[in-house]
């Protein structure tokens, strides 16, 4: 799918006119629903920063960039994901976080076609006439990833919540269901991690040049007639992939997961597998942060799918589950 890449200044008789219409007048070839589109789906950025809000007024000397596939604005968009209000999950002191779905990208990907997080919850706000409210993500989930998902609706939460991911002072948790047993009850992996592979998607160990990680984990509950173990994960690093690929460097590949663990001959019953077949068992479960200055602690937490409630079922047999 090629990717059209175009970039502009605005001149000084430009100075103040809406983003939405600045593009129009750049884009002739583009109807105004068009240009809509690709501010909806993430492809506009002045001086860098991606923009959404159409409304939005350009200033003389602005650095506009727009990316968007041509294919993907004649297609009609693949079905939207509509977030309930059980999918918001905490709405407070201008942090919101939601229950991301398994699926659904955490941001933009370069196929505008493709619904993701960012635009559900912009979506979210115009149904609550809180349309002009700004929206930051301040981290991300893996695409088959489901769980809390945090945005700030102003610049200056924004920074506080950052600095706590970057100072590592808040905690996370998530829950893995793994191919195989744990050898000990709490167990820890670190290592240096590389940046994703672009041709393979993956990402790697390595002696130097990566970045640290850090995951401990703790066995919740392990059934060796099924091979199957249910983990509670506390990544203290944020690494891309990191708690998929520690847990493959631990001979426990997360169930379902389609880029590690597949050299493993780790075989679990036929029912897993098919219960795993649309997307891998990783769910971040809570976190727990500051929501600003001065103010304790809050956990967020969030439900996991339901294909991974019924495994635990079968985890846990005639007991009744336990999230």
């Amino acid at each position: 799918m090629a990717l059209t890449r175009k970039e502009f200044v605005v001149r000084q008789d430009q100075s103040e006119m809406r983003i939405d219409l600045f593009l129009a007048s750049m884009l002739p070839n583009l109807s105004r629903r068009k240009v809509r589109q690709i501010l909806d789906v993430g492809g506009c950025y002045v001086n860098n920063k991606r923009l959404h809000i159409a409304s939005r007024q350009v200033r003389s000397g602005d650095k506009v960039r727009v990316e968007f596939s041509i294919e993907s604005l004649q297609k009609s968009r693949r079905k939207s994901f509509e977030l309930a209000e059980a999918d918001i999950i905490f709405d407070q002191y201008n942090v919101i976080a939601i229950n991301k779905p398994p699926g659904l990208p955490s941001q933009a990907t370069r196929d505008q076609d493709v619904m993701h997080a960012e635009v559900c919850v912009r979506e979210w706000l115009k149904k609550q006439s809180r349309g002009q409210e700004k929206l930051i993500l301040l981290h991300r989930l893996d695409k088959e990833t489901s769980g809390v998902l945090l945005f700030a609706t102003n610049a200056n939460t924004a920074t506080w919540i950052t600095d706590q991911f970057r100072q590592r002072s808040l905690s996370k948790t998530y829950w893995a269901i793994c191919r195989g047993l744990p050898k000990l009850k709490r167990f820890e992996q670190d290592c240096y991690l590389s940046e994703i592979d672009k041709k393979t998607g993956k990402v790697s160990a390595v002696r130097s040049g990566g970045k640290p990680s850090r995951t401990t984990f703790e066995e919740r509950l392990s059934r060796k007639d099924l091979g199957i173990s249910w983990v509670v994960c506390h990544p203290e690093t944020g690494r891309s992939h990191q708690i998929r690929v520690h847990l493959e460097m631990l001979g426990l590949p997360i169930l379902g997961d389609k880029k590690y663990g597949q050299g493993l001959a780790v075989r679990v019953p036929e029912v897993f597998s098919e219960m795993s077949s649309l997307h891998h068992m990783l769910h971040a479960r809570s976190l727990e942060f500051s929501p600003a200055p001065g103010m304790d602690s809050v956990t967020v937490s969030a439900e996991p799918p339901q294909n991974f409630k019924q495994i635990i079922e079968r985890l846990e047999g005639d007991q009744a589950p336990t999230v």
